[in-house]
């Protein structure tokens, strides 16, 4: 019954801005975290985090080693304590978190959730409840899992799929349920819109929700073009910066009553709005279990205080070039592959304009064939050069399927070899 109650709690919060400072959060912090007594107001990175998870959350009895023990047991909603809901993140920026709610804390966030559904016109039509399709991360512990399964009760009913099941699977439980609104990642998107296409899925969302991947404008006019839908595009984090598309589709509203948003440069410096900044911090002000000061997310993003045609005073992303962590450094190295110098570059790509992490090669690449290997060598090929990269050689290889780590979500990381008289960046 906890979770009905959870759900009606979290409803009635997201129909009003909450009224909530990062001052009441500092000072309950150092009241109640050896951590935070000595806090000097430094950020607070993901490292740091782990090490000091003990003296950071504000419950003694609450211990690093003894909740990751307890996330591994996990198969449903468990409750650790009675109240605490325990989660991982997926690792994808490389390096996984641990984060604890408190059910008042949960309840918050869950309602940005149904904040950001509402915005989007995912309402339940009394008396039949809404069907939502949540295609998602295998994990047990993530947060999309997490939140699906509080929402599965009352006016929802949720279907949850993983991302790493095989394609037919999912189509055909797609299928049999019939969404109303179809939540997943924008490269699975895609490939379900080519499902659609094929005549293998026949579904007709009236909503489709893509998070945890970049939504870039292409994958968003090929899923328009498949269900007559634009999609909304959900930045959520399990860290709590949580921020939805509106109607206008002009970039993401984040909720800063939820949380105090930083956008700053590599060296930590501010960057006002319209700069492109490269990580953020965060401070979650909602949960007083695991206070987050101040915490660096690795997100490079462009905020803009513009009023937006949709009459919304929040901040909005007004873009977002991926994770800062999949900007690596182009310098010379051996070949991981036969330890052979070597200096070309080979991405892997699929059918479904997707990618999974390129590796470094020499002589052990396989030349791709077709139109689009040649379209994709030359767009990489020209990046490289306008970045200053002589004369570089990329090779592009097609693959029939695209293996998901844990968490299910897919980087393309481009790695160069060979030495270009200085260090470049790029991000991919």
């Amino acid at each position: 019954m906890h979770r009905l109650a959870d759900f009606v709690a979290a409803l009635k919060l997201a129909r009003a801005p909450a009224d909530r400072s990062v001052e009441a959060l500092t000072a309950h912090a150092r009241k109640h975290s050896p951590f935070y007594r000595e806090w000097d107001g430094a950020p607070l990175t993901k490292a740091t985090m782990m090490e000091r998870f003990d003296d950071i959350v504000t419950d003694p009895r609450l211990r690093r080693d003894e909740l990751l023990a307890h996330v591994e047991q996990i198969t449903g909603d468990e409750l650790y304590l009675g109240r605490y809901r325990v989660m991982t993140t997926s690792g994808s920026s490389g390096r996984k978190g641990l984060f604890v709610y408190d059910r008042p804390d949960w309840i918050a966030l869950m309602s940005q959730f149904l904040r950001y559904s509402q915005a989007a016109g995912a309402r339940p039509r009394f008396p039949r409840r809404l069907r939502v399709a949540a295609v998602m991360s295998p994990n047990g512990t993530h947060m999309s899992r997490r939140v699906a399964r509080s929402i599965d009760v009352g006016v929802h009913r949720v279907l949850a799929l993983s991302v790493t099941s095989p394609m037919r699977e999912i189509v055909r439980h797609l299928n049999a349920f019939g969404p109303q609104s179809l939540n997943t990642y924008p490269t699975i998107a895609v490939q379900l819109a080519e499902e659609q296409h094929a005549g293998r899925l026949r579904i007709a969302p009236e909503i489709v929700s893509c998070s945890s991947e970049l939504l870039t404008p292409e994958m968003a006019e090929r899923l328009e073009e498949t269900w007559g839908v634009r999609p909304f595009n959900l930045f959520a984090t399990t860290e709590g910066l949580w921020g939805g598309d509106c109607r206008e589709h002009a970039g993401i509203h984040l909720f800063e009553d939820m949380t105090r948003v930083e956008n700053v440069d590599e060296d930590g410096h501010p960057v006002p709005d319209g700069v492109p900044g490269a990580r953020l911090l965060v401070s979650n002000l909602f949960n007083y279990t695991q206070p987050l000061l101040r915490l660096e997310l690795a997100d490079a993003v462009t905020l803009t205080s513009e009023p937006c045609a949709c009459g919304s005073p929040l901040r909005r992303m007004q873009s977002i070039a991926g994770r800062s962590d999949d900007i690596l450094t182009l310098g010379a190295s051996a070949c991981i592959r036969c330890s052979s110098p070597s200096s070309r570059a080979i991405a892997t790509w699929s059918s479904s304009r997707s990618c999974r992490p390129a590796r470094r090669a020499c002589g052990c690449g396989v030349v791709a064939r077709a139109d689009v290997e040649e379209r994709v060598r030359e767009a990489v090929g020209a990046r490289l050069r306008a970045l200053g990269v002589p004369g570089p050689r990329v090779d592009v290889e097609r693959v029939p399927d695209l293996p998901r780590p844990a968490s299910g979500k897919l980087q393309l990381i481009v790695a160069l070899d060979s030495p270009v008289g200085g260090d470049l960046t790029m991000s991919a």
